[in-house]
C-alpha cells in the first residue's frame, strides 16, 4: 500500500488515514499507479464493491490542477439515482479540500447550477442527456464550463459500448474537445467488461491517446440453486420459494419486466401476510416514483432488516449503493451473461460469494438458464455489438451542432462530416443523403449560404426530449393522498373503479384526469398488473445459443438432477442433414440454436423465397412453418442476395418500421438508409449464410 499511497496527494492521504481504510484494494492501488505514473486514458474493470469510485476520484482529484479556478473533473453517469448516490462520496472525499461538487441533471438545483455556470470550478457529476442539453442550451458557456477540463469519468462504460446511447455520449465526448485548452485524459468504470470486448471499450475514447485497461480478476464463488416451477403467471408455489428463500438474508428478485416485477411484489406481500412473515416486499423499477424508489434504496442501505425482497428491473443491476444483499433471485433467465454478471455483483459483498437462486418457468427458460450460468462460470461474457453507421443519431448530432452553432455557414456544415469524429465511418455520399432528408422534410432550412434548424426540429426541441435517445410513451401520473406513486402509459384502456398494482400494491382507480393526465387511486385488496409496454427487445446472444445447443447434444457432461435431465432430454431433436427440423404441436419449424439476429436473418430470407409465412419462435430459437424442408433447400440452392434484401426491405416500410421501433429518430434519415442500418445491425447474412453452408 504504501508505495501506491504516497503517490496520492497530502489532502488525499489525509482522506484515507483519516477513515481507517485498512489498506487500498486491487484496482485502487492499479489506478494511482496509472494516473500517477502514464499520460494514458484508463478503463477500470474490478467487481462491485471494490472501491471503483474511490478508484477514480482519489488520484484525479490529487493530480488535477487548481480547482477553484475552473472546472478540473466531468463526472458521466448513465443514472440520475446513481449520480445521487455518487453524489455523496464524492463530496466527502472534497469536504475538507474547499473544492465544490456540483450534480447537473434534471431534478438537481437550478440556483447551484447558473452558480458553477457564472463560475466554474471543482467537479461536475452529470447524466449524457444533460450534458447535451449544455451544448444545445449553454453553448456560450461551454468555453468557460469545459475549457480546464483535466479528466472525465464514465461510470459503467459497458453500458455505453451498444446502443444509441452510447454512439450519442461518444459523439458528446469528442465534441467536448472543441472547447478544451488542452486535452483531458478519459477514466471509463466497470463491473464487468468481458476480454471480447476489450478492443471495443479502448476503441470508445477516441482523444488521441493510449487508452490502458485495468483488471482486477477476483470473483466472488458462486453458489446456485436452479429450480424449475412450470406456469405461465406467477403461482403460489413459486412466491412460496422466494419467500423460503429469503429468510436467510436480504435478496434481490429480477423477473426481467415490469409487468412481471409487480405481479411478482403483490404476490409476494400477500402470500407473507398469510404467513404471517415480517419480511418487507418492495417492487422497484422505472415506473415506480422516484421519490418511492429512493425511500427503498435508503431502507435497503440503512440495513433496519435483514428481512426484505426488492423485486426489481435492470434498474438496480447497476452500481446505485444498497448496501449488501444475501442473496440474488432470478425469476426466468437473463437475456446476456454480461446481465446475469451484473446482478450478481450485488450479492456478497462482505462473505464474498455470490448466492443465485434461478427460478425456471419452461423447459427452454430452464435451458438458457443453465447456459447462462455455465457460461458465466466459465467466465465467457458476451460479445457485445457495436451499432454499425448509426444514421438516426448522426442525424440527430447534426441538428444538435446547428442548435449550438445557431447554424452553419455552407463549408462549416459540410465540415462536419469530419467534426463530428465520431461518426467517421460515415461517407460523404450518405452524408449529403441525410442532409437531403433532413431539407426535404423540414427538420433543417438552407438561407442563401447558411443551413438552420428547420420547424419539425423545432417541434422535437419543444416536446422536451431532444437530448435523449429513449423511444418515450405519454403518461399518467398515479397519486394517492397528494403523493406520487408512479406512472402508467396512456395509451392503456383504464377507467374508474378498476384496480390495479403499481409499487408493489393494490390501488382502485377513483378518477382520471385526461387533461392533467393525472389518475387518483386509493389502496385496495385485489387488482392486477397493467402492462408498462414493450421490453427493450434485446437479442439472445449466440453464445449462450450454441452453449444450449451443446447442453442438449452433450447429456453426459451436462448431468443436473433427475427432474431437470428429463426435461432436457425432452427437447433434444436429431439432425437432419445438419439441421434440427421438428414437427410438433406448434407445426414444422427448423430449430437454429442461434441468435436472434441470424434467426431474424433467416426468416427474412425464407419469406423472400416462399409464400408461406415464416414466424420466429425466439423462446426455443426455432423457425416455424409450412414445408420448412422444402423452403430451406430452395434458399441453400438460391442464395438470398444482399441486393434481395435491400429491395425486399425498400418495398416493406411496414417491416422497416417495425424493426426500428426502439429508434428514436428513424425519421431523420430516408428510407434507403433505414434499410441499410437494418442490414448492419438487426441481421447477420454472413453469420446466416455460414449456418447454412453456402
Amino acid at each position: 500500500m504504501t508505495d501506491y499511497y504516497s503517490l496520492l496527494s497530502r489532502s488525499m492521504r489525509e482522506y484515507v488515514y483519516k477513515n481507517k481504510w485498512p489498506s487500498l484494494t486491487k484496482i485502487q492501488a492499479a489506478s494511482i499507479k496509472g494516473v500517477c505514473t502514464s499520460d494514458n486514458n484508463l478503463i477500470l474493470v474490478a467487481p462491485t464493491a471494490q472501491g471503483k469510485t474511490e478508484a477514480a476520484f482519489l488520484p484525479t482529484i490529487s493530480t488535477a490542477n487548481d480547482f477553484s479556478s475552473g472546472l478540473r473533473i466531468l463526472y458521466i453517469s448513465p443514472l440520475i439515482a446513481l449520480i445521487n448516490d455518487q453524489f455523496k462520496r464524492v463530496e466527502k472525499m472534497c469536504e475538507d479540500l474547499n473544492i465544490p461538487v456540483t450534480s447537473w441533471h434534471g431534478e438537481a438545483s437550478k440556483t447551484k447550477k447558473d452558480k458553477l455556470v457564472a463560475n466554474p470550478s471543482g467537479i461536475v457529476l452529470i447524466t449524457p442527456e444533460s450534458l447535451e442539453a449544455l451544448f444545445v442550451n449553454r453553448a456560450n458557456n461551454l468555453d468557460k464550463l469545459f475549457g480546464g477540463l483535466d479528466y472525465i469519468i464514465v461510470d459503467e462504460i459497458h453500458g455505453f459500448l451498444s446502443g444509441n446511447r452510447g454512439v450519442q455520449l461518444k459523439s458528446l465526448l469528442t465534441r467536448i474537445l472543441e472547447y478544451t485548452k488542452k486535452t483531458p485524459r478519459y477514466i471509463g468504470l466497470s463491473a464487468t467488461i468481458g476480454d471480447a470486448n476489450y478492443k471495443l471499450a479502448k476503441e470508445f475514447f477516441n482523444n488521441g491517446k493510449d487508452t490502458n485497461i485495468l483488471i482486477d480478476q477476483s470473483k466472488n464463488d458462486l453458489i446456485a440453486s436452479i429450480s424449475y416451477i412450470e406456469e405461465e403467471s406467477i403461482t403460489d408455489k413459486t412466491t412460496e420459494r422466494i419467500l423460503r428463500f429469503s429468510q436467510d438474508g436480504s435478496m434481490l428478485v429480477f423477473p426481467n419486466s415490469r409487468k412481471n416485477v409487480e405481479n411478482l411484489a403483490v404476490s409476494l406481500r400477500k402470500k407473507a401476510d398469510d404467513l404471517k412473515m415480517s419480511t418487507e416486499i418492495f417492487a422497484h423499477h422505472s415506473s415506480v416514483s422516484k421519490q418511492r424508489r429512493k425511500e427503498i434504496e435508503n431502507f435497503a442501505k440503512r440495513g433496519d432488516s435483514d428481512k426484505f425482497i426488492i423485486c426489481a428491473t435492470s434498474t438496480l443491476e447497476l452500481g446505485i449503493d444498497i448496501g449488501s444483499v444475501h442473496s440474488i433471485c432470478q425469476y426466468g433467465s437473463t437475456y446476456s451473461v454480461l446481465s446475469l454478471a451484473q446482478r450478481l455483483g450485488r450479492s456478497g459483498r462482505k462473505t464474498h460469494k455470490s448466492i443465485l437462486h434461478q427460478i425456471a418457468t419452461n423447459p427452454w427458460d430452464l435451458l438458457q438458464a443453465l447456459a447462462t450460468i455455465s457460461l458465466y462460470k466459465e467466465g465467457k461474457l458476451d460479445e457485445i455489438c457495436q451499432i454499425q453507421k448509426p444514421y438516426d443519431v448522426f442525424a440527430h448530432q447534426i441538428l444538435s451542432e446547428l442548435i449550438e452553432n445557431n447554424g452553419l455557414k455552407d463549408a462549416d456544415y459540410n465540415n462536419l462530416i469530419t467534426k463530428l469524429s465520431a461518426f467517421s465511418y460515415i461517407s460523404n455520399e450518405e452524408f449529403n443523403e441525410i442532409t437531403s432528408h433532413l431539407l426535404e422534410n423540414s427538420f433543417i432550412e438552407k438561407l442563401e449560404d447558411e443551413y438552420i434548424i428547420g420547424l419539425e426540429a423545432e417541434k422535437l426541441l419543444k416536446m422536451g426530449s431532444f437530448y435523449n435517445q429513449f423511444v418515450s410513451t405519454d403518461n399518467f401520473s398515479v397519486y394517492s393522498n397528494k403523493a406520487k406513486i408512479g406512472e402508467i402509459e396512456k395509451s392503456l384502456d383504464l377507467k374508474k373503479g378498476d384496480n390495479i398494482y403499481l409499487s408493489g400494491l393494490v390501488w382502485k382507480i377513483d378518477s382520471i384526469n385526461i387533461k392533467s393526465k393525472k389518475i387518483l387511486v386509493t389502496k385496495a385488496e385485489k387488482g392486477e398488473a397493467v402492462s408498462f409496454g414493450s421490453n427493450s427487445g434485446e437479442d439472445i446472444s449466440n453464445e449462450i445459443r450454441e452453449k444450449m445447443e451443446e447442453i442438449i447434444i452433450d447429456r453426459k457432461n451436462y448431468s443436473y438432477n433427475d427432474k431437470i435431465d428429463n426435461i432436457l432430454d425432452s427437447l433434444y431433436v436429431g439432425d437432419e442433414g445438419g439441421f434440427y427440423l421438428i414437427n410438433d404441436e406448434k407445426g414444422q419449424g427448423l430449430r437454429t440454436y442461434k441468435g436472434g439476429k441470424i434467426n431474424r436473418t433467416l426468416t427474412l430470407m425464407l419469406n423472400i423465397r416462399s409464400i408461406n409465412n415464416y414466424k420466429q419462435d425466439e423462446r426455443s430459437s426455432t423457425i416455424i412453418g409450412k414445408n420448412i424442408r422444402k423452403a430451406l433447400k430452395k434458399i441453400i440452392e438460391q442464395k438470398v442476395s444482399l441486393d434481395e434484401i435491400k429491395s425486399y426491405l425498400d418495398k416493406n416500410p411496414k417491416q422497416v418500421y417495425s424493426y426500428l421501433s426502439n429508434n428514436k429518430y428513424k425519421n431523420l434519415i430516408p428510407q434507403k438508409l433505414k434499410s441499410i442500418y437494418i442490414i448492419n445491425n438487426l441481421l447477420d447474412l454472413d453469420g446466416t449464410y455460414e449456418f447454412l453452408g453456402i
